[in-house]
């Protein structure tokens, strides 16, 4: 271990130093090669910018080009206008395009996809027009960008200060990615973006992270307007709906959701008309094809194809036979609560079509196992997103360990020790099941957030990463899937997944956990071993609430199972009782 750390600070160092190399040539080479990898390099950061939200929250923005401009404008108008220094205004420009961002995000992230990219792209729109029209910004002809502090004599040798300052702040751009993507926050954010309601059951605030993401995102755009005024003429038509666009074709090109993908494209996009030098209108054409055959015959991009001719094999288990489980204990217990889980008169109905729940009520007792049965449409799964908070009740209250939650997000709920998995498993395929497993940490380990751009750095960072895998790694090998610890999702089959996902549920030591359908395309063998592991969750006084078909599975586990026809309670008794009514063996039991 100790030999592998010194081995990456080797390397790192190694790096910092060619950098720091290529940074003294670059500043000393001629004025045009030296303007080409400025320019490169302040897309490089307005690059990273995108990939902050593209990549890892699969939010496509257009707005990039919006808060470069804001970056650029704020710095540029400041000096010429009120003779502020361009230093002091390097935080305020990032600040004013952070807030932006924030702002915008709060009122665009209520949408997605398509919608989300068409209102960034109208903030674009609207800059553009406005830095167009006004005459402090200096209409179509722009503002002359300040001038860069030169460099005492003394270190003349050091070449342009200005390529210093751009080429340095590119570096920390890059190892602001790279530590984020080495925290416990990446995978969080991954799974926002390919599987939200995982993210919220874990207790993600998913919709802080977003909002927080994106105005990261455009204080970064804004820092590369920063430095970009100091390279000549700050004028509309370089801050227009088109830059956006060309931003997004260098993520692309490069590689969406890679550390070094942005910088790669960037550098292609910026330097291609000066390389090729030829008509402008076959120049266009030319750029033009190339980025399509780039993005629609290699979609993961140049770092994305690298990876994949180079990357290792994956590596097959030894063996997929299930261990035997150690069961998890939970941390606390709520002694002198009777019941977990109360709903009383809950109904609900979605805007168009009748009432999905009527009147429901039901108690689910602390430590017990309560089954939930009926026929297909009859509610089972309404009433459990009710219960975990996805849906809000259009009447009745909904309590948790006797507290009224119906304001009360998932993730709220996921506080409160409520925890629930899905019948199609959320997880994040492209990450490991321990990776997946380590989400359900969120609430357990403080400032993820706060922490993740200098988590590698901080010694507590690394220990806390430590014991995150190592409790991901016990709670996989609990539910009997320690031989797939390091397998992708996408790598492994149903089963597994579906144990997958009850280990992230039982590593942060719930005391609810809500099972939609747990045991839906397992084999004889797995139900067999799911029985077993959730009878040991009950022994150790865990309150489970299980949707399930299988009721050859289910009844022996429960202490109680309530019955839903068409949204109304049938019956709620004991698993002998409902095995005994006639109506329920006959309709619902198939007896």
């Amino acid at each position: 271990m100790m030999a592998s750390s010194f081995s990456r600070r080797a390397v790192t160092g190694v790096v910092l130093i060619l950098y720091l190399l290529g940074t003294w040539l670059a500043a000393n080479a001629s004025l045009s090669l030296q303007s080409l990898i400025l320019v490169a390099g302040v897309f490089g950061i307005l690059a990273i910018s995108l990939d902050l939200v593209a990549g890892m929250l699969g939010l496509y923005s257009l707005g990039q080009g919006g808060f470069f401009g804001i970056g650029a404008y704020v710095t540029a108008i400041a000096v010429a206008d009120f003779n502020v220094s361009p230093f002091l205004m390097l935080p305020l420009a990032m600040l004013a395009s952070g807030l932006c961002g924030v702002i915008i995000g709060a009122m665009s992230l209520r949408v997605s996809g398509l919608y989300f990219a068409i209102t960034t792209f109208i903030f674009t729109l609207v800059l553009t027009v406005m830095a167009t029209d006004m005459q402090i910004t200096g209409g179509t002809q722009g503002l002359l960008g300040p001038a860069f502090t030169d460099f005492p004599a003394g270190l003349a040798w050091l070449g342009a200060p200005v390529a210093w300052c751009i080429l340095l702040a590119l570096l920390a751009a890059v190892a602001l990615v790279w530590n984020i993507r080495r925290s416990p926050l990446y995978p969080v954010l991954l799974a926002i973006r390919d599987a939200e309601p995982f993210a919220e059951a874990a207790g993600v605030q998913t919709s802080r992270i977003k909002i927080g993401v994106f105005g990261l995102s455009a204080a970064l755009a804004g820092l590369a307007g920063w430095l970009f005024c100091f390279l000549g003429v700050v004028s509309p038509g370089q801050f227009d709906w088109s830059v956006s666009l060309n931003v997004l074709v260098m993520v692309l090109v490069g590689g969406i959701n890679t550390t070094v993908g942005p910088l790669v494209g960037a550098a292609f996009v910026s330097m291609f008309p000066a390389v090729v030098a030829i008509n402008p209108w076959l120049e266009e054409v030319l750029y033009g094809a190339l980025s399509i055959i780039a993005i629609t015959m290699f979609p993961a991009g140049v770092v994305g194809l690298i990876r994949l001719q180079f990357g290792k094999p994956a590596t097959v288990p030894e063996s997929t036979s299930v261990p035997a489980i150690a069961v998890l204990a939970r941390d606390e217990d709520e002694a002198g609560l009777e019941n977990a889980v109360e709903c009383r008169g809950i109904d609900f109905s979605y805007p168009v079509g009748p009432k999905v729940l009527r009147d429901v009520s039901v108690t689910v007792r602390r430590g017990h196992i309560h089954g939930l049965i009926g026929p297909n449409g009859s509610g089972k799964s309404t009433l459990a997103n009710v219960i975990a908070g996805r849906l809000r009740p259009v009447a009745g209250t909904v309590f948790v360990k006797g507290k009224p939650v119906n304001g009360l997000s998932p993730s709220g709920r996921a506080r409160l020790g409520l925890r629930r998995t899905f019948q199609a498993a959320q997880l994040v395929r492209e990450l490991t099941t321990s990776q997946n497993v380590s989400i359900g940490l969120y609430t357990t380990m403080p400032g993820i957030v706060r922490r993740a751009a200098v988590w590698p750095l901080l010694p507590s960072g690394r220990r806390d990463l430590s014991w995150m895998n190592s409790q991901a790694a016990g709670a996989l090998h609990a539910v009997g899937a320690a031989n797939w610890t390091g397998r992708e999702v996408d790598d492994v089959p149903h089963g597994v997944e579906q144990l997958t996902q009850l280990a992230s549920v039982c590593v942060a030591g719930p005391d609810i956990i809500i099972l939609d359908e747990p045991a839906t395309g397992l084999s004889s063998g797995e139900v067999a071993h799911l029985a077993t592991i959730l009878a040991g969750l009950k022994a150790k006084g865990v309150t489970m609430i299980i949707i399930e078909h299988q009721t050859r599975f289910l009844l022996p586990l429960c202490d109680q199972v309530t019955v839903l026809n068409a949204g109304e309670v049938v019956l709620t008794a004991t698993a002998d009782e409902v095995r005994a009514n006639p109506i329920v063996r006959q309709v619902y039991l198939g007896e």
